[in-house]
Order: C-alpha cells, then structure tokens, then sequence
C-alpha cells in the first residue's frame, strides 16, 4: 500500500500539538525527527558516538513532523488543510518556520521512519523510559518502562510528559488508586503502577491508543493493575472507591472543561495531576480548580509548558 508522507518544520514548542492535530484529521501515523534529541544523545557523558561541532551545528533547530495518510486521500486539499489548521495553532504556540511539503512512500518505509530517533531515555531520575526494541542495562534504584508507542502518543520525551512522571514519583503511594485521562501510550499509567498504585484506571477517546495502551501494560506486566479502556473521565463508573490521584497530561482546553467532573471522582486531600499547559493559559487552569475547592501544591514549568499538582480540599 502507497502512502502520502505529509513533512512539517516546526519548533520544540509546537510540535506536540501539530501532531495531535494531524491524527485528528485522519493520519495513520506520526514520526518525529528532533534533532536536540540527537545531540542531546551524541553529548551524553561517555557516549561513544563521536561528532564534532560542525557536524551538531548542521543538524539545526527545526523539528519535523511526518504524518502519513492514505495515497486514496486528496493529497493538494489535505496540505491545504494542513496549512488551515497550522495558521489556528500559531495563535497560541510559535510553530516557527512551518513549511508543508509531501511525497508518496511505502507502508513497509514509513512504519519504521520514527524508531530511528527513539532511544532509552532518563525521564526523570530513576525512571527510564526504554523502546523495546532497543537494549538497556538497568541500574539497581531505577524504574525501567518498556515502550512501542507505535501510531499513540506518550513517548516519554515530551516536557510535558517528563514533568507528570516527577509529579507522580513525589504524589503516587504504595496502594494508592490512580486515574489516567488521555493516556496515550499508557505511559503514566504504567509509572503508576511501577509506582506501587494498587489499580490505575486508563481512559483516552481513541482507539488506536487503548489498543496500544493495552499493548504496553502488557509487555510491563502491568495489565493485572490497569484497566483501560476507550472513553472519557466521566464514562467511569463513580459507584466504586474514588481515585487517590488524578493525571491528565493533555489540553487546556480539556483540563478546564473537566474541571467540573473531577472533583466526583477524587478523594478529598487526592491529588490531581495535569500538564499540556501552555504558560499563558497557566492561570486559566489554576482558576478552574481553585474555585472547585483546590488547592495548588506543586508547579513545574521546562519550555513554553506548564505542569501542576491540586490536592482535593473536599467536595463543594
């Protein structure tokens, strides 16, 4: 089967909500080429890959976003609502040069395009997020998440994924009941329970990332501890022992709107995890919790995002 590779230049700071935005209009893939990842690799204390400074400086800034769709889809009216939806993103995020350009590539090509820049990788300081793929020696004090993100999102690499995996390393409790919103790859999920959570319920609306999702819990031998399942926060059912902590690594947009349920579904003094935040929507989610009787105990903030930890004072 032939495939149209769509290619976009964007920055570090957009490239998360470009991708999002490119499998909600139908890609059946995305590949990410990030050139900091490579130097931040080549620079690693004893690396044994070698590379002189002409060599990183060649590499650039840019981030390019591979997309890829059906070779049935029209490839001239998709750039141009590829272009449409870049122009709206560029209200709130810096998406830098943002050139659009394609080509017709093979399936057997663009499903393994991606791996080439997704190594084992310190997401925090005992976690490490691993592909499966790829070998790695564990440390005797670390956390080792095997990873296939394949068509999902939550690789591990992203700010803002880094920045929730620090909030449940300091919130999560041996026996604690956790609640995943979004949960992509299932990433956060699975730091939970490697965190001693006693069940972790996984929801995210597509299905592509329930199924790998599930595929992930599995290769962790997580499945025992975590149920996931296509859905939204408000589609559990509230009858059974609310959730000790709450993670929601996805949208402002979606934090703000799910302001309302949460509270029904978390213990009072649980804690509610969130990030996707870009900073100048940072008060907005502050003001949507603190008026439903939250408290903000924790903010971390790395680039142009924001991540933060409400405790439950109780319900209203």
């Amino acid at each position: 089967m032939k495939w149209n590779e769509i290619r976009i230049k964007t920055t570090e700071e957009a490239y998360d909500a470009i991708s999002e935005m490119l499998i909600s209009i139908g890609s059946g893939g995305v590949a990410i080429e990030d050139p900091n990842e490579v130097k931040r690799e080549i620079e690693k204390p004893n690396t044994l890959d070698y590379a002189d400074d002409e060599f990183l400086n060649s590499l650039g800034e840019d981030i390019t976003v591979k997309a890829y769709f059906p070779e049935d889809r029209n490839i001239k009216e998709l750039v141009e609502l590829v272009k449409e939806k870049l122009a709206f993103i560029s209200n709130f995020l810096d998406i830098g040069e943002g050139h659009v350009d394609y080509t017709e590539m093979d399936e057997h090509d663009w499903a393994n395009e991606w791996k080439k820049y997704y190594k084992p990788d310190h997401i925090t300081d005992n976690i490490v997020i691993k592909p499966t793929w790829e070998q790695y020696d564990r440390k005797a004090d670390e956390i080792v998440i095997e990873l296939d993100p394949g068509m999902a999102f939550g690789t591990g690499t992203h700010e803002t994924t880094r920045m929730c995996a620090r909030l449940l390393s300091k919130y999560v409790a041996a026996g604690d009941r956790v609640i995943d919103v979004g949960c992509g790859t299932g990433i956060l999920s699975i730091i939970a329970a490697k965190l001693g959570a006693e069940h972790v319920t996984a929801v995210d609306i597509d299905s592509v990332a329930v199924k790998v999702a599930k595929e992930n819990c599995s290769i962790n031998h997580a499945d025992d501890v975590i149920d996931v399942f296509a859905g939204v926060l408000t589609d559990i059912d509230i009858r059974g022992e609310r959730a000790d902590i709450i993670a929601a690594n996805i949208i402002a947009n979606v934090i703000i709107d799910i302001a309302e349920a949460v509270p029904r579904y978390i213990k009072k003094d649980g804690y509610f995890i969130t990030s996707g935040i870009i900073r100048e929507r940072k008060q907005e989610v502050i003001n949507a919790y603190v008026s439903r009787n939250f408290a903000l105990e924790a903010t971390l903030e790395a680039g142009e995002w924001v991540a933060m930890a409400f405790r439950c004072l109780g319900s209203l």
